[in-house]
């Protein structure tokens, strides 16, 4: 074989290699977005979410994205293009004027998320605690002395109360483990894995790789595992697709409203 074609297949050989690995991990991943894009949607205060409906119900049913994407970008300027919206105006047709072009980019951007992922769509997620409860945003607090983080929102009530699973999806983890006690990881058809942890008891009949139903009973509340000495509560917790956990907790108190 010439020289020159040995060259050019040293040369091409990674290159497929390299294109292979991209294919199969965009054919493989699952759906679900980055950090920075769920970082957003976990910041965004749930007051604001529940504004945001309230005044898109009069403009039209998409309405409410465009406006929480103004007001959760430009706060103290949004006023204008808001006032566009609820005269009728579609979303491509504002006038942007005295606005920046990289801030108007952030809108946009902002909006197609909302659109994308349904967390903040009326009727799309369940709280997953029905009965009595409370809970505060411990994400992030320490554990075990500062060696781990708090990685999720503790929902307390009463032992025995029912435990639902916050959204559609399949069963991918289930029974005990030594920190989350008896515990259920449903993959969502979001991509995301919602982790249900400190069951008092499983709901008979569930098994790894079942479907389950927004609001279909996982469990009842109880404190198991490393909860042994705290009151009866679910950890509820929140990975993305990528591997990183966020803060549930505005999450939670939307579904919490809409439920």
């Amino acid at each position: 074989m010439p020289k020159t074609h040995r060259c050019r297949e040293i040369v091409l050989l990674p290159l497929l290699l390299i294109l292979g690995m991209i294919a199969w991990a965009a054919l493989h991943h699952p759906p679900g977005g980055t950090l920075n894009d769920w970082s957003y949607l976990a910041s965004v205060p749930a007051p604001l979410v529940l504004q945001a409906h309230e005044e898109g119900k009069l403009i039209s049913p998409g309405a409410w994205a465009d406006i929480l994407a103004l007001r959760s970008t430009l706060p103290r300027n949004c006023g204008p293009l808001v006032a566009q919206l609820k005269e009728g105006m579609k979303f491509t047709g504002l006038n942007w004027a005295g606005i920046a072009k990289s801030d108007a980019k952030t809108v946009a951007y902002r909006r197609t998320l909302l659109l994308k992922y349904p967390v903040f769509q009326i009727g799309a997620y369940t709280f997953p605690v029905n009965g009595r409860h409370w809970y505060e945003d411990t994400f992030g607090a320490g554990r075990e002395g500062g060696k781990r983080r708090h990685e999720g929102t503790d929902i307390f009530g009463s032992e025995g109360t029912p435990i639902v699973s916050a959204c559609s999806g399949k069963i991918e983890r289930l029974g005990w483990n030594r920190l989350g006690g008896e515990r259920v990881g449903v993959r969502g058809d979001d991509g995301n894995y919602y982790y249900y942890a400190h069951l008092q008891k499983i709901s008979p009949g569930l098994q790894r790789g079942q479907r389950v139903a927004r609001g279909e009973t996982l469990g009842t509340m109880g404190h198991t595992g490393d909860a042994l000495t705290t009151p009866d509560h679910l950890h509820f917790g929140i990975e993305i697709p990528d591997g990183h956990w966020i803060n549930p907790y505005q999450f939670l108190r939307v579904w919490e409203e809409n439920s």
